[in-house]
């Protein structure tokens, strides 16, 4: 896909600041002229751009009062703009800020660069084809073991360290790159003194649970959550 090609294909659910940020993005050589589609959401698209991958969020598909909820079970988001821009501006702010966190605290996350409006601009993490999602990559993991556990060290991390609850933790938002997991898709995450934390946390240890037995091994709950520090 041609640069150009975005607002002719996406012109619909994208604004004016959009195309605006694009340029800027461009002019500051983020963005390159060929692009290309790594994934399309109802909420967002996500090209890559060289060594960049560029998230969009659609501003004509948002979800109002689901991101609203998930806003307002942040104590760090105490105010913002209830209109669909300053939800959508919002929402990558708090990604942006999310990513940053479990980043410094050495969790294995594409490295946050900066977001602008409805964009976020981050590390690509993936082969020249692209990602790879731990959902298509099971029946090629050689060390089904070992990849567990780096999975759940690096929840233990998000946890303890960066004292946050992914919210949405599952084998759709882990890369596998290298033979090593790579943590995505973190505009959800809460910190772990939230109100809704403990609804937020048991959904993602179901959820590492889940993956355990299509690894086909043998940890329950209990090992899991005393192996995590829950």
């Amino acid at each position: 896909m041609k640069y150009r090609e975005i607002w002719k294909v996406y012109g619909k659910v994208f604004d004016k600041n959009t195309l605006y940020y694009l340029d800027k993005l461009y002019k500051d050589h983020y963005i390159e002229d060929d692009l290309t589609l790594i994934s399309e959401g109802k909420e967002a698209i996500v090209v890559r751009s060289g060594k960049f991958a560029i998230k969009i969020y659609k501003i004509m598909s948002i979800s109002y009062k689901e991101q609203v909820n998930y806003l307002k079970a942040d104590p760090r988001i105490y105010k913002f703009p209830r209109t669909k821009i300053g939800i959508i501006y919002t929402w990558v702010k708090k990604e942006y800020m999310n990513l940053r966190k479990m980043y410094k605290n050495l969790v294995r996350v594409p490295i946050p660069y900066l977001y602008k409006g409805n964009i976020l601009v981050m590390e690509y993490v993936g082969y020249e084809k692209g990602p790879l999602l731990l959902h298509d990559s099971y029946d090629s993991i050689e060390n089904k073991e070992g990849l567990f556990f780096d999975i759940l060290d690096q929840y233990k991390k998000i946890y303890n360290k960066a004292k946050l609850i992914h919210g949405d933790f599952s084998e759709y938002n882990i890369i596998i790159f290298n033979n090593v997991p790579y943590i995505i898709d973190v505009s959800q995450s809460i910190p772990t003194d939230s109100p809704y934390s403990e609804e937020f946390l048991n959904r993602d240890l179901n959820n590492i649970l889940n993956i355990s037995k299509k690894l086909d091994l043998d940890y329950d709950m209990k090992y899991i959550r005393e192996y995590i520090g829950i």
